[in-house]
């Protein structure tokens, strides 16, 4: 039983035949044509339960909507908007939406919808040239849409990056307002870990764990972080593994996927001394205590695990 918290199969790369990395007994794989429907297929059949879907823009917003449409039950969209995506179109593979302060009227809208089950990814990423950065953009709608999770009683879904002190005295504003969340791509080390927790928050973990050369922190910070308050995560396409069966190239094309997520579970195992299946099914159930889904076939969260927002704002 698997969950990835925190993937964007609405990605325009997914929208044709496309290459993407798959998981054997060997190593990680290069499968050539893809296609989201198969792919999403492939997914279900490996025992992933559900999927939770950010937005970036407000664009993605409407394209994650009609997915989860298409798939109700299996992906779950969160309503946001990141906070470097909509100023620079060197982010992503399309043209960035330029982003107006009254679209935020625009992004109420789309919360409004009920399989909306969080708002994000929303929250500050310094790590452009300063110039680029829009700090005071990015905290105006930072705040607005921590405002925002609180009015609706929704978790948020956060994406720190280069960031962190500017963040968290932000939370620390608002931390009686939070109602539960993740830190989405968490790559910090122990006592930011603590600092995170502390608020309340989940730290999602993905393929950035299974590159070695980076990742002694992460390893650090995982050890004392309760796996309570892990999550497992892809943010497929992007945040690839290191692949050594593969080229530089073949890895540099590859979409990353939830096929991958087997393996951020067993190194999860190996760093907390349990199986990777504990680690599977607590992590799966993590996400469905904080974002108030249901688990199939009887599943249900576990019940010694603290709830991260209360149970009133359960959503439709």
């Amino acid at each position: 039983m698997l969950v990835d918290s925190h993937i964007h199969l609405s990605h325009p790369s997914f929208d044709h035949t496309f290459p993407y990395l798959d998981q054997t007994e060997a190593g990680f794989v290069l499968r050539e044509s893809g296609t989201r429907e198969a792919l999403i297929g492939q997914m279900q059949q490996v025992g992933i339960r559900f999927c939770i879907e950010p937005a970036i823009d407000l664009l993605s917003n409407e394209r994650i909507l009609a997915l989860a449409k298409a798939w109700p039950g299996f992906l779950y969209p969160a309503a946001g908007i990141h906070p470097t995506r909509t100023w620079t179109s060197r982010q992503g593979s399309a043209p960035a939406e330029k982003l107006r302060w009254k679209d935020r009227k625009r992004l109420r809208m789309y919360t409004q919808d009920p399989t909306v089950i969080a708002i994000g990814e929303t929250g500050l990423d310094y790590h452009l040239q300063r110039s680029e950065q829009h700090r005071l953009r990015q905290m105006l709608w930072f705040v607005w849409q921590l405002q925002l999770a609180h009015r609706q009683k929704l978790p948020v879904i956060l994406h720190i990056r280069d960031a962190d002190r500017d963040a968290l005295r932000i939370l620390r504003l608002f931390q009686s307002r939070l109602h539960g969340g993740v830190c989405h791509c968490f790559q910090g080390g122990a006592a930011l870990a603590r600092t995170y927790t502390g608020l309340g928050l989940a730290l999602g973990i993905g393929g950035a764990l299974l590159q070695p050369e980076s990742c002694a922190e992460l390893e650090d910070a995982i050890r004392v972080t309760p796996l309570r308050l892990l999550l497992l995560e892809t943010d497929g396409p992007y945040v690839k593994p290191v692949c050594p069966l593969l080229s530089g190239k073949q890895r540099r094309k590859a979409r990353n996927t939830s096929l991958i997520l087997p393996a951020v579970a067993a190194r999860i195992g190996e760093l907390k001394g349990i199986s990777p299946q504990e680690v599977e099914r607590v992590t799966a159930e993590n996400a469905a205590r904080i974002f108030h889904i249901p688990l199939k076939d009887g599943g249900a969260a576990s019940p010694d695990a603290p709830d991260t927002c209360p149970k009133e704002t359960l959503r439709s």
